[in-house]
């Protein structure tokens, strides 16, 4: 359920780029029933340790809290930077600057901005 979301993401980031979107700003809202698996497919901080059945969830073994990853009016925000063919990502998860998953580089080191191209790279999306 979380891959629609996550497609739905791209697909309004690549409209931008490719200047036919003239969107300002697009909300969607849902319930933490969504949000909570779109931060494990996504890799947000806390989302990535997965149990086995030999070692399952403790409170005290895994850094995972639903409270901290979806809490009450929770986001999922990627602000799109476009200018003539670079186009920058940025995600806040409740209003924090978040890194994209392990695997994805930054625009620059230390930066909170991602290359589109390199997301899509990175998330393995294929362009049409």
């Amino acid at each position: 359920m979380a891959d629609v979301l996550l497609d739905d993401f791209f697909e309004k980031a690549e409209a931008k780029r490719d200047g036919t979107s003239d969107l300002g700003a697009e909300l969607c809202f849902t319930h933490a029933e969504e949000i909570i698996p779109l931060t494990a497919l996504i890799r947000l901080p806390g989302s990535t340790k997965p149990v086995t059945t030999t070692q399952p969830y403790t409170c005290a073994d895994n850094p995972w809290r639903g409270g901290s990853v979806a809490p009450m009016a929770a986001n999922i925000q990627w602000d799109v930077f476009r200018k003539g063919d670079t186009c920058l990502v940025r995600r806040l998860h409740n209003e924090k600057e978040t890194a994209f998953k392990a695997g994805c580089a930054p625009a620059a080191k230390g930066s909170a901005f991602y290359d589109l191209e390199e997301l899509e790279r990175c998330f393995g999306r294929t362009r049409l």
